[in-house]
């Protein structure tokens, strides 16, 4: 039988020497992308703390758009758009003034819930609910009861609050009009809805009540889910809460699993996306002027007993207090939006970020009904009677 003999084999100096050029050629194209992406990631930090340290003084028109509304009009801020409600009808417009969608009805008080893209118009004491959004036909849902208060989800499922001789209801609707639940509110049992408030996905329902008892008030936040981890309890019920001797006005949702309420004289912050518990509670002993709020922050306008200004108290979600902010300005509104706060007047606008850093400190030219935010910082939508204008701020 032949005999087979395994020789090792020597790599020539001449292989070795290539072998170790392409490693070197491959060494050098890291080393290059890594220090690109490092001049790169520089240059980012670098416009970043130039813009922070960046103020502005006065601003450009973009763009304006001469308008003739009545004096009757209200107008929104909602998704970088702005929604125009009349008794005769509704639009929405972009900041060159361009119409998005447009709705004709009657109505003698119109009021308006937003969610991201979507709208619902109704009448008070109405029995007609209008659900408009840019990218979907306008819907109407007819309640047969009237309605006292309504809000909306992103997906345009809407909860209103209707009346019935004494007794509310709560109940949802998809945007098609077709009824999807129904909870009865008593002044005996639960109490008078005093708010109400749909999670951004429409699953999650809050509810504010108040009631009576003999010669005190409480009131309630309750919870309720519309999805499968709700379906199998009564009402749809989850959790609630009770505050004596108070009254909660206002509740509102502020992501998918975060919720806040205000009263008199404490705010409390609701955490879960199934089944909201109560996670912060902040008592306060001056008066709260108004309350505002993005997704990830809440900001408490109050008077201040000093100078007889204000102060705008920054809180994350966690009930934390991050900055107060003072100001002196008579405020027709305040928007929080990213990491803006803006405040203004008709002829005044401030603009901080959320370090409490003044960007913008100077006066507007017409008589100004609405300061609308836009996903550029430095652009903002103003709109009066007689037109709408897209301006940036400038040094």
């Amino acid at each position: 039988m032949p005999k087979f003999t395994l020789v090792k084999g020597n790599r020539s100096s001449g292989e070795k020497s290539a072998d170790w050029e392409i490693l070197k050629h491959r060494i050098k194209k890291i080393m290059r992308v890594v220090a690109f992406v490092a001049v790169l990631v520089f240059v980012i930090w670098l416009i970043h703390r130039l813009y922070q340290n960046t103020t502005f003084n006065d601003y450009e028109i973009l763009s304006k758009t001469m308008r003739q509304d009545s004096d009757t009009s209200k107008y929104l801020a909602y998704n970088g758009h702005v929604p125009k409600l009349s008794r005769d009808g509704a639009e929405a417009f972009e900041g060159n003034g361009k119409a998005i969608w447009n709705v004709t009805y009657e109505m003698q008080n119109p009021q308006a819930a937003t969610c991201e893209d979507f709208v619902a118009i109704a009448d008070e004491m109405g029995t007609e609910i209008y659900v408009a959004s840019a990218a979907d036909d306008m819907n109407k849902i007819s309640t047969k009861l009237p309605i006292l208060d309504l809000c909306v989800s992103k997906q345009g499922v809407v909860a209103a609050v209707l009346e019935d001789s004494g007794t509310s209801w709560v109940r949802l609707f998809d945007k098609s009009g077709e009824e999807l639940a129904s909870i009865k509110c008593s002044m005996a049992e639960s109490g008078y809805p005093m708010d109400i408030s749909l999670s951004p996905s429409g699953y999650l329902l809050a509810v504010a009540y108040t009631r009576v008892e003999g010669d005190s008030m409480r009131s309630s936040i309750a919870f309720y889910n519309f999805g499968d981890v709700g379906a199998n309890e009564s009402d749809h019920y989850m959790s609630g809460y009770d505050f004596a001797g108070t009254m909660i006005p206002r509740v509102k949702f502020l992501n998918d699993s975060t919720a806040f309420a205000m009263g008199t004289d404490k705010m409390i912050i609701f955490s879960g996306d199934q089944k909201p518990e109560k996670k912060y509670e902040y008592s306060f002993d001056t008066r709260v002027k108004g309350v505002f709020y993005s997704e990830d922050r809440i900001v408490l306008v109050r008077e201040s007993a000093i100078d007889g200004g204000y102060s705008a108290s920054v809180f994350n979600l966690s009930g934390e207090e991050l900055l107060s902010i003072p100001f002196d300005l008579d405020y027709i509104d305040v928007q929080v939006s990213g990491k803006r706060i803006v405040i203004y007047s008709d002829t005044h606008m401030l603009i901080y970020d959320m370090r409490g850093t003044i960007k913008y400190d100077g006066a507007l030219d017409d008589s100004t009904l609405l300061v609308s935010t836009t996903d550029n910082a430095r652009r903002y939508i103003l709109v009066n009677r007689e037109s709408v204008k897209l301006i940036q701020l400038v040094k």
